[in-house]
């Protein structure tokens, strides 16, 4: 492991070398070798292999293209919300794709396949976040660089571990003592180790993004995509939300929240979602963006989201194409979960509200009329699998060539009102979480928001 880590940092950096003789280039080091003791000597170095981190945990650009659909925090942010019957894939495609979103023991079992890739990518960051935090003591640079780089670091190995702990074993409160996962915190642990009880693993995890919090206090970088105090908290909040810990989940909320509590408008939200960093939307909390320079290629989930417009029929060889992979689909059952209120955003039927259909009937929408919702749209293929789905009309934002180049958003304020709420209702605060529940409700334009205060209902 400590060998593999030093490729990527001659990836992100310039090695340099003065050659003053034909006998001086004999005795010089390869161009494509490192000496370990040069790349951990100082924090400009450990950045690098730090940035290196960072491009695998958001976007899985280290992860085998067998399980490309879970890749990176994009991947199983999407996975979790997502996985369900609700969502398919064209049978035809037989990868990661068809299965990524399917519900099976095997994806508690890390024992090969896809559910191997998702082990073997979060102890990959969890490594190299073990070889920097352990190289800092003796690393050359000013102690806030050394509280930066640690603070960050810390943040990325319990992300990385609360994925793990998700993933393999049932939750917090029902599987305290059951067995966790390998807790591995230096760099020279042994290569065999054993199984550590999951209480002991949010433990750390709690540990880590602690100590993150208050190494970060201060730290405002120009990047959206570095991990920042508001960052840790709102995965604080999560982390203590799956522990039940509400007064610490409604604390870390609020703080994460403050920053960010204009919620979108109507035209930010319904504008996609791929453009937020770079239109400066207040409520993104973290994200990154990719380009043509800094993306990870087309083999990662938000491509195989990615829906081109039904104009672009032959686009990519295919007629009518509209979407680049062929890939991810919902049910009408999906698209029916959000018909209920017609005002709101969320509603398929986006530009015709209940006053309109009553004023003028006229104006009700009809399945084949419904090629212009903005959320989903029918797929209108001739393939009567694919046409008979639904198609995702989001992350139209082309690059080079149409590539999928969005802005991806991995926290938002609109999640902690939500945490906020929840945590309240659950202390018994019915009226204050109902409070913020509504202030999400209204931003969203619900026409009735909810009014209960009994705590089941609320909750």
């Amino acid at each position: 492991m400590m060998k593999n880590i030093f490729l990527v940092i001659l990836i992100m950096t310039i090695v340099s070398s003065s050659f003053t003789s034909c006998s001086d280039f004999l005795e010089t080091n390869s161009s494509t070798d490192i000496n370990e003791d040069v790349a951990l000597s100082n924090t400009s170095n450990l950045d690098k292999v730090l940035l290196a981190t960072y491009k695998g945990l958001l976007m899985g650009g280290n992860v085998n293209s067998a399980d490309r659909g879970l890749s990176g925090l994009t991947g199983m942010l999407s996975y979790y919300d997502l996985a369900g019957v609700d969502i398919t894939a064209q049978s035809t495609i037989g990868t990661s794709e068809f299965t990524a979103y399917s519900f099976s023991d095997a994806r508690t079992q890390a024992i090969g396949g896809y559910t191997a890739a998702v082990w073997t990518q979060f102890y990959d960051h969890i490594n190299r976040c073990n070889i920097i935090i352990d190289a800092l003591d003796d690393a050359i640079g000013s102690t806030d660089e050394k509280l930066t780089i640690s603070g960050q670091a810390k943040a990325i190995r319990a992300i990385s571990y609360f994925q793990l702990i998700l993933n393999y074993q049932q939750t917090y409160n029902y599987a305290k003592t059951k067995r966790g996962v390998i807790l591995r915190l230096h760099s020279n642990d042994p290569e065999s180790m054993p199984f550590s009880t999951v209480e002991k693993v949010y433990t750390q995890i709690v540990k880590d993004l602690e100590d993150a919090k208050s190494e970060l206090d201060g730290y405002d970088p120009d990047n959206v995509w570095r991990i920042r105090t508001d960052v840790v908290c709102a995965w604080l909040a999560r982390v203590y939300q799956v522990m039940g810990n509400w007064d610490e989940a409604l604390a870390n909320a609020k703080i994460a929240y403050q920053a960010h509590s204009t919620l979108m408008t109507k035209d930010e939200w319904c504008s996609g979602f791929d453009d937020l960093i770079q239109n400066n939307v207040a409520e993104l909390i973290w994200g990154y963006q990719n380009t043509d320079e800094t993306n990870v290629g087309d083999g990662c989930p938000h491509a195989m989201w990615f829906n081109a417009d039904p104009e672009l029929a032959d686009s990519e060889g295919y007629s009518p194409n509209i979407y680049s992979f062929h890939s991810y689909f919902v049910s009408q059952q999906w698209v029916d979960l959000f018909n209920n209120d017609l005002s709101d955003y969320r509603a398929s039927r986006l530009n015709t509200t209940p006053e309109d259909v009553e004023n003028d009937p006229s104006k009700s929408l009809t399945d084949s009329q419904v090629q212009s919702v903005m959320l989903w749209h029918r797929c209108g293929n001739s393939d009567f699998e694919i046409a008979h789905k639904w198609a995702y009309n989001k992350f139209k934002h082309y690059g080079v060539d149409n590539k999928c180049r969005p802005d991806i958003c991995l926290i938002r304020a609109s999640e902690m009102l939500l945490v906020m709420a929840e945590s309240e209702a659950n202390l018994g605060n019915t009226t204050t979480a109902l409070g913020y529940l509504n202030t999400l409700q209204n931003a969203r334009n619900v026409s009735v928001p909810t009014t209960t205060l009994i705590k089941e209902d609320l909750l």
